[in-house]
């Protein structure tokens, strides 16, 4: 189950947009259906589904629907909900919310609560992360059954904590699973990509988040470490990134369940007129030790924030799958919302 794992852990450790000390968790008993003083004086009565991820949330005093993203934002205080659903068990997906799993990606576990969310096992973890110079305080709410895991977090700066904590982790507390039976439509991207032959796209990459994802026979998780593995999605905070190099070179290394042994090629690169920086390494999975090449393209729109588009797969295959990575990485079209 390492990829579900992988894939919270890489999710969690997120900075929202242009997305307490020690916090005592009050959970009700009946999870969900919890409305605390302040939601009821407070949160506006709007109820905003999301039929990609399943989940239907209360929109938050001050936020407004993301559009990089499943959820909700306030671009001016970096605050912001991010809703995810991750097609794996909970228990996979919650074995790495501890404190030495989180820390291995710079992430410090504050508190961590057992809960119910209609009837499903669940976590509320509280955690807390710096980037761009700044300190970050999330609210995690994790739950699920052993198909299907939601994930909704919420950010905020730690300076804002006072305002912030104790209405998003309620609006956290308030989320329903969606009743409608409809199928949600494909998710709009703000992007368009196309597929090669070798790789098919991923249906379940949609709760994911503004994600598209290929693999050989469309499906998640992967069958073998080895197997190809090519994703992209763009940033959820639209910061400036000064050196885009060096942050390319560090987010590749950052890659979860992967370590870079060497990076072979490093060079610039033009997409759809944006600039950035194409990186060829070589790799291993952590677990099973399965040598791996990673293809990396990172581009830097104008506006902040980056665009990430990375291919894996195992040494062996690399020859064939390394120029399908690139010739993917070519039609990347940005189509903004």
């Amino acid at each position: 189950m390492k990829y579900q794992l992988a894939i919270a852990i890489a999710l969690v450790s997120l900075i929202g947009t242009h997305i307490s000390s020690m916090a005592e968790t009050v959970i009700s008993p009946t999870g969900n259906q919890f409305q605390s003083r302040w939601l009821q004086a407070q949160q506006p009565k709007t109820l905003v589904t999301f039929p990609e991820v399943g989940l239907v949330l209360p929109q938050p005093s001050g936020f407004t629907k993301a559009t990089a993203f499943h959820g909700f934002e306030q671009t001016e205080t970096n605050s912001s909900i991010v809703l995810t659903k991750i097609p794996g068990p909970f228990s996979a997906v919650t074995k790495g919310f501890n404190k030495d799993t989180l820390a291995t990606r710079g992430i410090s576990l504050i508190s961590k609560e057992s809960i119910k969310i209609d009837n499903q096992p669940g976590l509320l973890v509280q955690i807390s992360q710096s980037a761009y110079g700044e300190k970050f305080l999330k609210w995690v709410l994790v739950f699920g059954d052993e198909q299907n895991t939601s994930l909704v977090t919420a950010t905020f700066l730690d300076k804002n904590t006072a305002k912030f904590s104790e209405p998003l982790k309620q609006a956290l507390l308030a989320v329903t699973a969606s009743s409608s039976s409809t199928p949600p439509a494909a998710s709009s991207l703000p992007f368009s990509i196309t597929e090669v032959a070798g790789l098919t796209p991923v249906a379940a990459a949609t709760g994911l988040g503004k994600v598209a994802a290929f693999t050989k026979d469309g499906n998640l998780p992967l069958t073998n470490p080895t197997d190809p593995l090519f994703i992209v999605t763009p940033s959820v905070a639209i910061v400036p990134v000064v050196d885009r190099k060096s942050f390319a070179t560090r987010r590749l290394s950052n890659y979860p369940q992967t370590d870079i042994t060497r990076v072979t090629s490093t060079k610039k690169i033009s997409i759809d007129n944006l600039s950035g920086w194409e990186i060829v390494a070589n790799g291993r999975d952590r677990q099973s030790k399965s040598a791996l090449k990673l293809y990396q393209v990172m581009l830097f729109p104008e506006r902040g924030g980056y665009v990430v588009l990375i291919g894996i797969v195992g040494d062996k295959q690399a020859e064939t799958y390394l120029p399908k990575f690139k010739k993917m990485a070519l039609t990347y079209r940005n189509s903004p919302q």
